[in-house]
């Protein structure tokens, strides 16, 4: 079946400004159109009553990649883990995202020279199309280029390094912080320099950022600050975020005025970094300056989570809390060149002040932030919250009573502190779509193809057994919550993944990547010179990152 139409439909698309339209949607080779080629051999559903939304695009998740195996591991003798994460098996994870109306996912760190355990996950991984950023932030072959501000030969590198890996593009995490951890010193100033290079942390941000305009890669630089869920971390990121300001850059991405990217900085979990509650600064920037935007993870409160990071800093607050009442077990691993990952379990309880505040924060940027094209919903999977958590979190954004009610039993120091409790914003349906869907296809610079049911885009949405247009969410939050629990009809590239209950996961999906475009002059001598430096000093050559990949799992952006 080539073609499907769903007609009747009260459709919700933010990217297209369609608000609660009754509108009929084709689909023809896997694209949405204006009209068929010829009306022979056409699927209908009729949604009449029902509302019709883009698929889910999730913007930062930990699924693909050595670590998970490492979580896996973990948990094999963990009755809460397998119970709760269903062994985190790929196969499980898909049927969840597919679950919860997702399409597409992006792997948020992934180490270059692990990119090839990540491909293979991915070919592994049914159905979703996904998508991986490579992390630079310690990779001591671009040394002289964050040193010295070598931007086009920086540019010409990472261009061939995503190549070869086929990466979508750059995470920025830490930077270089993982030589002070070899000194067992954990930085306390990010501008200054390291004892075995001369350059900071912010150089590395500042030539990061430089380097990805001048590719014109689809997303901009995507960070993970200094001093997440630590009280350092709210002072390193208005540093990082007012020196990037500073620069005045625009973004470069290759696509439709409307439709691309407008940030030139993605902020990733920005909840994590204030750690006193107090969010104001933070959204007072975002709200002046809408060439950045952020990812916000909600917590679950699960009983058991796994926690995938690189940040030691996070780790060492974690394994000094209450040792001796909760010891954790942990992995960790350095990777030559590239960083150190580590692996624990951690749980978030109510009565933990902290980690009410890190709820809390989620949903203060969400509710504050003026412009929803500048926040993703994200749940940092596994780290913070499960996919079936979903339908819940939605109901505390859209309705003030479905907030106070899970409040009830939180911290009493946090109940009496946060201003959360008098905050009557709520989303409307049409900032939901926005926040789940059309901002992290945009901030992707994926917004001709994903988050949206406009002509030409791929053929992903969903059909929700409920009528938006008929109902006041926020007095009925049950309602949607029940709606987003068993979405009807979930579709991928006008196929039916989704009906009901069934779920079909026969279908591939594909792995999108870009390598931007950098000048092609130079780029001889800088690959050589490249390839000199890992022959000289690294255990691997560089051209064993070169990837083999059938070309029909693949899909490059432009």
């Amino acid at each position: 079946m080539d073609r499907l139409i769903i007609i009747n439909g009260v459709v919700f698309d933010p990217i297209n400004n369609i608000d609660g339209e009754i509108k009929d949607i084709l689909i023809e080779s896997g694209k949405i159109v204006e009209k068929f080629s010829n009306e022979t051999d056409v699927k209908e559903i009729d949604a009449k009553g029902k509302t019709v939304i883009p698929s889910a695009v999730d913007i930062h998740t930990h699924v693909a990649s050595q670590q998970v195996n490492w979580a896996r591991l973990l948990g094999t003798n963990n009755n809460k883990f397998k119970e709760i994460w269903q062994g985190l098996t790929l196969k499980n994870i898909a049927k969840n995202y597919i679950s919860n109306g997702y399409t597409f996912i992006l792997e948020a760190n992934v180490f270059p020279s692990l990119a090839k355990q990540t491909v293979f996950d991915f070919k592994q991984l049914p159905v979703l199309d996904k998508a991986m950023l490579l992390n630079v932030s310690n990779f001591w072959p671009l040394e002289l280029e964050f040193q010295r501000g070598k931007i086009d030969d920086m540019a010409i590198f990472l261009s061939d390094l995503l190549s070869k890996t086929y990466g979508f593009g750059i995470k920025i995490y830490n930077p270089f912080e993982n030589e002070n951890w070899n000194f067992r010193e954990l930085r306390e100033d990010i501008s200054q320099m390291g004892r075995l290079y001369n350059f900071s942390a912010l150089d590395v941000y500042e030539n990061a950022v430089k380097c990805v305009e001048t590719l014109g890669l689809p997303h901009s630089t995507h960070a993970h600050i200094e001093g997440y869920e630590n009280e350092i971390g709210k002072r390193n990121l208005i540093t990082v975020l007012e020196k990037i300001k500073s620069l005045n850059i625009e973004t470069s991405q290759n696509a439709d005025s409307d439709l691309k990217r407008k940030q030139i900085l993605h902020i990733a979990h920005a909840n994590a970094y204030n750690f006193d509650g107090n969010n104001e600064n933070l959204i007072n920037f975002l709200n002046e300056n809408q060439n950045f935007d952020i990812d916000v993870g909600f917590v679950g409160f699960n009983q058991i989570n796994p926690v995938i990071t690189s940040d030691r800093r996070l780790i060492n607050s974690m394994l000094t809390e209450d040792i001796n009442e909760n010891p954790r077990k942990l992995i960790s691993s350095a990777v030559e060149f590239e960083g150190d990952s580590f692996i624990t379990m951690r749980n978030f309880s109510k009565e933990n002040y902290q980690d009410c505040v890190l709820w809390a924060n989620a949903l203060d940027l969400v509710l504050n932030i003026r412009n929803k094209f500048q926040i993703s919903f994200s749940l940092n999977f596994p780290n913070y919250a499960n996919l079936s958590d979903i339908p819940e979190i939605v109901t505390w954004l859209i309705s003030k009573d479905a907030r106070e009610n899970f409040m009830k039993d939180m911290n009493n120091d946090f109940l009496k502190n946060s201003t959360l409790s008098i905050n009557e914003k709520v989303l409307d349906f049409s900032e939901f779509v926005c926040v789940t869907r059309a901002s992290p296809a945009k901030s992707l610079g994926l917004a001709n193809f994903k988050g949206n049911l406009g002509s030409d885009a791929d053929g992903d949405l969903n059909i929700l057994d409920i009528n938006i247009n008929e109902i006041d969410i926020s007095k009925n939050p049950e309602k949607l919550k029940r709606a987003l629990s068993n979405i009807e009809y979930v579709v991928k590239s006008g196929k039916i993944i989704k009906k009901q209950k069934e779920i079909n996961l026969n279908p591939n999906g594909l792995i999108f990547w870009s390598n931007g475009k950098a000048e092609v002059k130079e780029r001889d001598f800088i690959i050589s010179k490249k390839t000199d430096f890992y022959q000289k000093y690294s255990s691997m050559f560089y051209n064993s990152y070169k990837i083999s990949i059938n070309k029909e799992f693949l899909r490059r952006v432009v």
